[in-house]
């Protein structure tokens, strides 16, 4: 009989400690909060700065954005977002600005929306720029306060980027364990990963999933013509052999293995089903990044550090958050004004080819300093 192959990520390694479930939710403290608003500034200044650049050295056309209006969800804080939102404001050359998010008022994303708000001020967008923090929704006041603003810009047609990140890492029901390796200031340990609840679960699709592409529709219903829709996407949400229990591959993504793909197969389907049609729509895959969603992923941090190393190995130039903003851009203005027809562009290429490197020394880190794996001889 046959036996089927096990992953080395359902058994946990023995000489490694275990803690269960995914990095908690941490309250800034009052010392974080205080230099929320310099950093907010901080962040703006150097992603233009560096955008600047770029756009003078590269072959980076954003000259589509002249007369658009443009509606940012999720585009807050230090991430691929508040990338977007600074590279429009700092052209200038957009109709009108509308940053959609939901941020504590006691976090980075939340002073960065401020420090946003107070630079459109400072150079005279007046209503043209608006940062609404209510979030989104399909219905109710959080819509109605979208449209409303829209409609007093006249922004009859709209080009709606979506990068919100809110999903939550744990076990699908009936699925194998998954451990997967993470590292703080003290040590190498695994995360036993736990199951969802039917209602995480639920959240899980819909925040970034199914209200994301939903929502298009609900601005047509209000009156409001979308142009473009454009999501962010990461490759591990493509890699479904990684979710086949009986595969030696399983769980090789840790939680993009087992619960936060859900919500990018909604995104990528909808791009399948408006290719070839008139609605267009984009989902474009990034590399990962060090932003504040990463940190919530069980492992996250450490598989970014392992990638950085194993692309300083291979020779392989760092693409930065603000460079990746361009990029997507980039895409949406060709998609929109030359005909570029890929519903799937990549963003990432220039370090996907390290995956089964990164899958491979994942497997073998481990605490003890006298092995080639040493978990800090690769971060």
């Amino acid at each position: 009989m046959k036996t089927k192959p096990i992953s080395p990520f359902t058994q946990p390694d023995p000489t490694i400690p275990i803690r269960e479930g995914a990095p908690p939710l941490m309250r800034p403290t009052k010392a974080e909060i205080a230099t929320f608003p310099t950093e907010a500034q901080r962040l703006l200044t150097s992603n233009w700065q560096a955008q600047q650049e770029m756009l003078t050295t590269q072959n980076y056309n954003l000259n589509w954005l002249e007369g658009r209006h443009i509606l940012l969800a999720g585009a807050t804080g230090p991430g691929l977002g508040g990338a977007l939102a600074t590279a429009v404001m700092g052209l200038r050359k957009a109709a009108s600005v509308t940053v959609v998010a939901r941020d504590l008022s006691r976090s980075l994303g939340y002073e960065t929306g401020k420090a946003m708000q107070a630079q459109a001020e400072a150079e005279g967008w007046g209503d043209r720029f608006n940062w609404l923090n209510s979030g989104m929704e399909l219905t109710g006041k959080p819509l109605q306060k979208i449209v409303t603003t829209l409609k007093a810009v006249q922004a009859d047609r709209v080009v709606y980027i979506n990068t919100v990140a809110a999903a939550l890492s744990g076990l699908l029901p009936n699925m194998p364990p998954v451990f997967f390796k993470d590292a703080d200031e003290q040590e190498l340990f695994q995360w036993a990963l736990t199951p969802l609840s039917e209602k995480e679960i639920q959240i899980t699709k819909y925040v970034m999933g199914e209200m994301a592409v939903r929502f298009p529709q609900a601005l047509r219903d209000s009156g409001i013509e979308v142009e473009a829709t454009v999501f962010a996407d990461w490759r591990g949400s493509l890699d479904n052999i990684s979710r086949d229990p009986s595969q030696p591959e399983y769980g090789r993504q840790g939680a993009y293995s087992t619960s936060l793909y859900l919500p990018k197969l909604t995104l990528q389907q909808v791009a399948r089903d408006a290719y070839g049609t008139d609605n267009l729509v984009l989902d474009v895959f990034l590399p990962m990044m060090r932003t504040r969603a990463l940190s919530f992923i069980p492992g996250g941090i450490l598989m970014a550090g392992i990638t950085e190393t194993l692309m300083q190995k291979d020779g392989v130039p760092h693409v930065g958050i603000p460079e990746l903003a361009l990029g997507m851009l980039d895409y949406t203005g060709q998609a929109l004004t030359e005909g570029y027809d890929n519903p799937f562009p990549r963003l990432d290429s220039h370090d996907s080819h390290l995956d089964l490197w990164l899958f491979e020394v994942m497997a073998r880190l481990n605490n003890n300093e006298d092995s080639d794996f040493y978990y800090k001889r690769w971060v």
